[in-house]
């Protein structure tokens, strides 16, 4: 799990690291830290690298809220917990999504507790995923939850269960990246989660109700892939 400490005081963000690294060994979790001395160190060349972000609320140059919403633009997904004096900030907070918040000092018994919900909300998300830009933004996707991702051009429309998303990116780099997660193209312009495939009818595949071409020089295969996939489910 890879966590980022966000402290312009050493001696606070020491303290904070250490509560860390003592729970991680007392639970047998592999921790790996990385502390920021204001909230501009963290934005400038941000990655979506981390699973939980602690971040001060008072800090020089650029403050946490600041920071959180300049994170949130690009990173929907991250963790974000603000350790602070003043508890009026939790309702900021709410602009965010932020998951927590921890009033300084921070005890070993209020972090304990507080770990709870980011080891249930990590276990939820801790599922196969897509990771896109979208409109400026990283959007990671379940990868369980993409039911077919559509060519038109050299836009694509990813569909999902619960809604689409448009984007300019090549279908065969996609292609290559789900081809280990049982995807497989129909034709030319669709490329289909062979899980959510719920019949064949007709000469079109099924797509979680929608129906879909199978061009005939993708046939055998498309049948061959979808009969390997619904094998191994079977196994």
């Amino acid at each position: 799990m890879k966590i980022a400490i966000v402290e312009d005081d050493d001696r606070t963000a020491a303290d904070f690291a250490n509560l860390v690294t003592a729970y991680g060994q007392q639970h047998d979790l592999t921790l790996q830290l990385t502390r920021f001395t204001d909230g501009l160190g963290l934005v400038d060349h941000y990655r979506p690298e981390f699973d939980v972000i602690y971040l001060d609320v008072q800090m020089a140059h650029m403050d946490g809220m600041t920071a959180a919403k300049r994170i949130r633009q690009q990173d929907r997904q991250v963790l974000i917990v603000f350790v602070t004096n003043y508890v009026q900030y939790a309702i900021d907070g709410y602009a965010v999504n932020a998951l927590d918040f921890l009033l300084k000092p921070v005890t070993a018994f209020a972090f304990a507790e507080h770990f709870k919900k980011v080891a249930a909300k990590l276990a939820v998300a801790d599922v196969p995923s897509l990771t896109l830009r979208i409109d400026g933004e990283l959007v990671k996707l379940p990868i369980n939850e993409l039911t077919y991702i559509e060519s038109n051009g050299h836009y694509l429309t990813v569909h999902t269960t619960n809604q689409d998303f448009s984007l300019i990116e090549s279908l065969k780099n996609i292609e290559e990246t789900l081809l280990p997660h049982h995807f497989f193209r129909c034709n030319n312009s669709y490329l289909v989660n062979l899980a959510q495939v719920t019949g064949i009818q007709d000469g079109d595949a099924l797509v979680a109700g929608t129906p879909l071409r199978i061009s005939r020089p993708r046939k055998k295969a498309f049948m061959q892939a979808l009969t390997d996939y619904l094998g191994d489910e079977l196994l």
